[in-house]
């Protein structure tokens, strides 16, 4: 409990501490940023850590993490001074908003708490490595952290989420084993503060009052962080023997064959991890091979599953820089000629932003500065002469004054860790099987379900002017130039293009609604300025775009063949729901503004409207209660939130050595342990982040593309545990500059004992319990 409230104390006030910079920045949000304000905090400190320490300048160490937490608040008490009455004037004014957003924060806080509770343990998935990763970053002092499973390399993974949480960990003194689950907690409570904020501007700028502004914020944090897809509806049905046998084979996923031969007699299925079904939906299955493998997670299975990826870490970051883009459309356009002291540091920290994200989860860079020039380029429409070359020319210089310069300032403010980083990618393809429109229902049918008549109900009431060729070429452009792309790699492939009118009629419903989308938006700020709802439009077309995106094209990558897009529409579709999720809340207050005034069919379409979401979004509320009720077996557990608990029941020895290697080894110290891949492989090194000399190998592939590195170091950790000679194992050592060697039973069921005798020649133990021992080298 006490960890609790210093990790939550520690966040208010960094919160606290960076909501004057948040209301200097954000001046155009109802809130002036206040549900920005602690993911703010967390990148501003983070940032300024990770660049002096891999520099040289500072080591990142909790003195200076604290130094750093006193000069934000340094800043942000000049502001105060400057303008203080003002800020309390808006805080008097804006209270019962402020106080609504910090309780949706505390709300998702204290729930995901609670569930990480009775399902603590850092064992399964790809937990492990973030772990690992997250030690790592907590670790390292000077220069990029050290790979944990590769030792003398750096990560070479976008760690930087990691490292914002490691910040938090050491600010607050919480040991890591249960930093992990608070992170965990922390990253949707953040999130879902950050689009209340975002929402409420939205809403409030079409003029919304402020209490229809709440629960439409309310609702976008809902949507974002409990609403799921429609296979647990699938599941439900199953487990309780409701369809035919010929439904579940046209329904086509993996798992659920047919209905179950008797109802379950609990109210969620009990089949083992079932609730992780939900999320390879989408397949095609050719004489019972799947040839389509893809993985489509969704921010609540990714909360309560656990693992903290970077597409997990980056959400509330993307909120962030969301909330920077609608700031940014809804003010006056900057002119650098005649740029301002606040307009240098808005477009400064929108580059830390941006960079950030960037560093957070690469995959968000394209997505988050298509946004920020999206937003540009609508901007500048309104103004123009009758020949449109205005226009051209004023959306051009709109991007290159401020995004485009932002886009380079992300690039060249975290430039250290682009020039080391490595990738797999090799380039894009083009799409062979596309999803099958019933697997586009299970997964987005609730999300589309409140965007999709929004989007059809806003271009309905656009006005055809005397520019419309203009914007329809825009618009048009927009939603089909990805098949042309498709098209041109296809051709240029085969000589030929697969069934191009067949494709094209496969994806013409998203580039129908990507058009409407993009036309409302132009006409809504042509004719309203720049409005929420233009923003809303804005975002509802760039998620279309990314969910059509994957139907034509991929990024070739390490997953390569047989799995061509899995990683395209993991990535891509899960930045398109939390789009959708800022959409959805914005979409139920647009449905109850028509629904004031429409009469007649309107009014019937409406309701259908209504009655359709209802059911969708309802479809996608069983699995949440389902799916924790399942993985934490109905919360029958003992509630601890350290996630290495399990180690200590199994094992206290080895928890009594992971321990010691934390509070004793100095910081520049190794340990040898055995190679392995997944689940107990790497435990000491993933447990405290002392590096080993080499593990995980087929994720060391993925992340530095081959294996040249790290070729030859599975067989040397092989001789150092199983040779009889105690100066070859003494010389490997040496080699790998590694003065510690962990003996547990991984090590002797792998290697066997029969070498292990040889380390009392040259080192010293310095831990030993039942079965587990580490020496160190002598000196």
């Amino acid at each position: 409990m006490s960890s609790v409230l210093v990790w939550l104390a520690t966040v208010e006030i960094i919160g606290l501490t960076a909501f004057p910079l948040a209301y200097f920045l954000f001046p155009k949000l109802q809130d002036r940023g206040y549900g920005f304000s602690k993911a703010l905090g967390i990148l501003v400190i983070g940032y300024a850590a990770w660049i002096l320490s891999v520099t040289h300048v500072v080591p990142s160490v909790p003195i200076s993490l604290g130094v750093f937490l006193v000069v934000m608040a340094a800043g942000s008490a000049f502001l105060i001074y400057k303008r203080g009455e003002e800020m309390l004037d808006f805080i008097k004014g804006r209270w019962r908003l402020i106080a609504a957003g910090e309780l949706i924060f505390l709300a998702l806080f204290i729930g995901w708490t609670l569930f990480r509770a009775y399902d603590p343990a850092i064992d399964h998935t790809e937990q492990p490595m973030d772990f690992a990763f997250l030690n790592a970053s907590i670790r390292s002092t000077f220069g990029q952290p050290e790979d944990p499973w590769l030792r003398g390399e750096i990560v070479s993974y976008y760690y930087f989420g990691y490292w914002l949480m490691g910040v938090v960990s050491e600010l607050s003194g919480v040991v890591s084993s249960v930093s992990y689950n608070l992170s965990i907690a922390l990253i949707p409570a953040l999130a879902s503060a950050g689009i209340f904020s975002l929402v409420v501007t939205l809403t409030r700028s079409d003029g919304a009052g402020m209490r229809l502004g709440v629960v439409a914020g309310a609702a976008s944090g809902f949507a974002l962080g409990i609403v799921s897809n429609l296979a647990g509806a699938l599941e439900f049905m199953r487990a309780n023997a409701v369809g035919s046998q010929g439904f579940y084979d046209w329904i086509g996923i993996e798992g659920l064959d047919g209905p179950a031969e008797s109802p379950t007699e609990s109210w969620y299925p009990d089949e083992f991890w079932w609730w992780f079904r939900v999320t390879r939906v989408i397949n095609t299955f050719v004489d019972g091979r799947g040839i389509d493998y893809t993985i489509q997670e969704f921010p609540f299975f990714s909360f309560m599953l656990g693992d903290l990826h970077p597409h997990v870490s980056a959400i509330p970051f993307a909120i962030l820089f969301a909330g920077f883009a609608l700031n940014f459309f809804m003010s006056d356009m900057i002119d650098f000629r005649r740029m301002r002291p606040r307009d240098f540091i808005t477009v400064a920290a929108m580059g830390v932003s941006l960079g950030g994200l960037a560093f957070t989860n690469m995959w968000d860079l394209p997505t988050y500065a298509m946004l920020l020039v999206g937003v540009a380029a609508i901007k500048a429409y309104p103004s123009e002469d009758s020949s449109g070359v205005g226009y051209v020319k004023r959306a051009a210089l709109a991007i290159v004054q401020v995004p485009l310069v932002v886009i380079l300032l992300a690039v060249a403010l975290y430039l250290p860790y682009y020039l080391s980083f490595s990738s797999s990618v090799q380039g894009i393809g083009a799409v062979v099987t596309p999803t099958r429109y019933a697997h586009m229902l299970v997964v987005w049918g609730a999300p589309l379900a409140l965007a999709a008549p929004f989007i059809v109900g806003s271009f309905w009431q656009t006005v055809v002017g005397p520019d419309w060729r203009r914007m329809s070429v825009i618009s048009a452009s927009l939603a089909f130039i990805p098949f042309v792309v498709w098209l041109v790699i296809r051709l240029q492939a085969f000589g030929h293009a697969t069934s191009p009118v067949e494709r094209l009629i496969h994806v013409m419903p998203f580039a129908l609604l990507i058009g409407m989308g993009a036309w409302s938006a132009i006409y809504e700020c042509k004719t309203r300025g720049a409005s929420g709802r233009a923003f809303a439009l804005a975002l509802a077309t760039l998620a279309l775009l990314l969910i059509m995106g994957p139907d034509l094209l991929y990024v070739d990558d390490f997953f390569g063949e047989n799995n061509e897009r899995m990683n395209t529409v993991f990535k891509l579709y899960y930045q398109a729901w939390v789009l959708l999720a800022a959409v959805s809340g914005f979409s139920l207050y647009y449905w109850l503004r028509c629904r004031r005034t429409a009469v007649g069919w309107r009014k019937s379409l409406l309701t259908v409207w209504a009655v359709f979401a209802v059911v969708m979004v309802i479809g996608g509320l069983y699995y949440p209660p389902a799916a924790v009720a399942s993985k934490t077996q109905d919360f029958s557990s003992s509630p601890t939130l350290d996630g290495l608990a399990f180690v200590e029941r199994r094992s206290p020895a080895e928890y009594e050595a992971i321990e010691f290697v934390r509070n004793n080894l100095p910081s520049d110290a190794a340990i040898l342990e055995a190679v392995g891949e997944w689940f107990d492989s790497g435990l000491v090194s993933r447990s405290t982040g002392v590096p080993t000399v080499f593990n995980w190998p087929g994720h060391q592939v993925q992340w530095r593309g081959n294996s040249e590195l790290f070729g030859g170091r599975a067989q040397d950790v092989t001789d150092i545990y199983q040779t009889l000679d105690a100066s070859e194992a003494q010389n490997l050592l040496v080699k790998y500059g590694v003065d510690y060697v962990y003996i547990g039973p991984r090590e002797r069921s792998q290697y066997g004992d029969a070498g292990l005798d040889k380390f009392d020649s040259f080192m010293e133990v310095v831990f030993e319990k039942d079965d587990v021992a580490i020496y160190e080298m002598r000196r």
